[in-house]
């Protein structure tokens, strides 16, 4: 207005009047798709509460302030401001107009073509795979050195004294520390040693997080055992499970070991997997005793009573008692030293006393009544809803994703056969963000809807809001499009991002919206409202957009410590709202102009009808 010649109060008040109900509408749009945060479960709403309400409480100071304190200062500080033409933009607007014009005399196509991008903008990004949460560049750095299975604790202390040496001497590694510890002990011989390793890397490092875990295990490729870098101290995932992990459920544990070989083979032939394990690695050899029934009742004995004999002289020997001290307490055990160490050949060779049914007791041997096999058995049995499983882990290889990796074993899992009663199932990361992302479209759903309300009652209308949440589908062209140009995969921050991109998207149709229902009821003709306007709110479209991307642009660039985490978040904003302002100048004209222009025909039709009638009766 105070370019048209009005003075700085009355252009303060005009201004104010004309967007105060628009941009009550669009703030009140952007702050409710984070209220139904509150209806979500889990993780997500764990992760994203906090900002959500930080953000609505923001908006809401914002629009008080928008509507009171920015007129006010207006009519003061811009009274004496010379207005001075803008040749440029006075030719973008002339630009534009023209464009805006072609346009709506080629809607269909406009429309197609925005549609045509939609799909495309998908079909590109789930191209990337998804994951749970972005990886982030992280100053901690974890190894794990595990040595051969029979390697003794000097060895192994040598090793790790190695590792210590070579890894300490790289540039970027500040502290390191580690320690030694052995798991499983059989008769005071050491199974299996490993080592663990913590270092601090430089708070301004110059290598990567990937390139310094080439550094070091190009650093250690000579050294005896294998040593597992892990990069991934920040990586959020580690809040949920990681990695691939396939669950067998079912009864027979020599089944369920079976079915686990068998996937575990399936998991290893995928592109993208790596240390594929089943859990039967560190088995126990253990030998089976089988009790043939017919020959323990010939000698007058039960399975139960023979597996209870044998168990009375091969279990762990229990505390007998306790001695107690000034200072501490001192389990005592009392051992038989001709069961202490007992073979295989022992085991068979023991004898069951059976009593007779004349009072007296007879020595039967275990090898007369029992056949034994030698296999292996699992360290522990797990249980999950009542129902024993075994699961199939699987690390991601470097520059592959989980989302493409799950897939993948999922459609190699489909040619699989599993006996019955068997279920086979994906757990794990990809479970996590399956879960996750149906918290967040639960969200979205619930926002769109609250959004749709709100201008339903802006507008007084139900088509201008429907007009209006066209832009939401469509305007995730330009988010699903940033995430593929950048290499990102959809997560569960970047689903967030479009969840914001849903309510600011539709701020800057609510205004040109309103603009051109205020212009129509002034009595301009539908396409003379139209593009004036695009031209009246291309100003404020552009500079709404620009503000917001300039804004999201450092966090969209990852610069700093952990900031990889948000990154998605910002590239789909940035990129949904660049190609949105773009839905708001030429498509949601194009959409006005068709609900409108059906609208207009049944008017005419109507007024025919009524001058017949008219005519009639006359």
């Amino acid at each position: 207005r105070n370019e048209e010649g009005a003075s700085a109060k009355d252009a303060a008040v005009e201004g104010a009047r004309q967007v105060a109900g628009a941009i009550t509408a669009s703030t009140l749009t952007t702050i409710c798709v984070f209220v139904p945060i509150i209806f979500t479960e889990g993780m997500t709403r764990q992760l994203f509460v906090d900002m959500g309400l930080t953000i609505a409480f923001s908006l809401l100071a914002s629009l008080l302030t928008a509507v009171t304190l920015v007129p006010m200062m207006s009519a003061g500080i811009l009274k004496k401001t010379e207005v001075k033409e803008t040749a440029f933009f006075d030719k973008l607007r002339r630009g534009y107009a023209v464009l805006l014009g072609k346009a709506l005399r080629r809607k269909a196509l406009v429309l197609l073509g925005a549609l045509a991008l939609l799909v495309l903008s998908g079909v590109l990004a789930a191209s990337r795979g998804t994951e749970f949460m972005p990886q982030m560049e992280s100053t901690e750095v974890s190894m794990t050195l595990e040595m051969e299975k029979d390697s003794t604790l000097e060895e192994t202390a040598a090793a790790a004294d190695a590792v210590m040496e070579r890894v300490g001497q790289i540039e970027d590694i500040q502290d390191l520390g580690g320690m030694i510890g052995s798991i499983g002990l059989t008769d005071s011989r050491t199974e299996t040693n490993t080592a663990q390793f913590y270092a601090i890397t430089a708070e301004h490092p110059k290598l990567s997080n990937a390139e310094l875990k080439r550094e070091i295990e190009t650093a250690v490729k000579d050294l005896d055992g294998e040593l597992t870098v892990n990069m991934s101290s920040m990586d959020m995932s580690a809040l949920g499970n990681s990695g691939i992990v396939v669950q067998i459920r079912g009864k027979e544990l020599d089944t369920l070991q079976q079915v686990a070989a068998d996937v575990k083979e399936i998991v290893s032939g995928v592109k993208g997997t790596q240390n594929v394990l089943d859990g039967t690695e560190d088995n126990d050899a253990e030998l089976r005793v089988i009790v043939d029934k017919s020959k323990a009742v010939a000698h007058g004995l039960t399975v139960a009573q023979v597996y209870q004999e044998l168990y009375a002289k091969i279990s762990d020997t229990q505390a007998a008692a306790v001695l107690s001290t000034d200072t501490d307490d001192y389990d005592i055990y009392v051992k038989v030293n001709e069961d202490e160490n007992m073979s295989r050949e022992d085991v068979k060779n023991l004898t069951i006393q059976a009593a007779q049914q004349d009072g007296t007791t007879e020595e039967v041997r275990l090898a007369d009544i029992a056949e034994f096999e030698d296999a292996s058995g699992l360290r522990a049995i797990s249980r999950m809803d009542q129902s024993r499983y075994m699961s199939v882990t699987a690390e991601i290889r470097d520059g592959d994703n989980i989302g493409l990796v799950s897939s993948r074993i999922n459609r190699a899992l489909e040619n699989y056969d599993a006996p019955e009663g068997y279920e086979i199932r994906m757990a794990g990361e990809d479970e996590t963000i399956n879960e996750a992302m149906r918290e967040v479209l639960k969200m979205l759903v619930l926002a769109i809807v609250f959004m749709y309300l709100i201008m339903v009652a802006q507008f007084q209308s139900l088509r201008s809001p429907f007009i209006v949440m066209f832009t939401v589908p469509l305007a995730f062209t330009g988010g699903l499009l940033g995430l593929w140009l950048t290499g990102s995969a959809v997560s569960v921050v970047a689903m967030i991002g479009f969840v914001m991109l849903s309510g600011i998207i539709v701020n800057n149709g609510i205004v040109f919206i309103d603009y051109t229902n205020q212009l129509l009821e002034g009595g301009m003709t539908q396409r003379e409202a139209l593009i004036e306007a695009g031209k009246t709110r291309l100003r404020p479209i552009i500079m709404t957009a620009l503000t917001t991307i300039l804004g999201l642009l450092t966090m969209a660039l990852g610069v700093g410590m952990g900031a990889g985490m948000v990154q998605p978040m910002a590239i789909v904003t940035i990129g949904g709202l660049s190609y949105g302002t773009l839905l708001t100048l030429f498509v949601v004209p194009c959409i006005f102009d068709l609900f409108h222009k059906r609208e207009k025909a049944r008017l005419i039709e109507g007024m025919s009808e009524q001058t017949e009638e008219q005519m009639e009766k006359g």
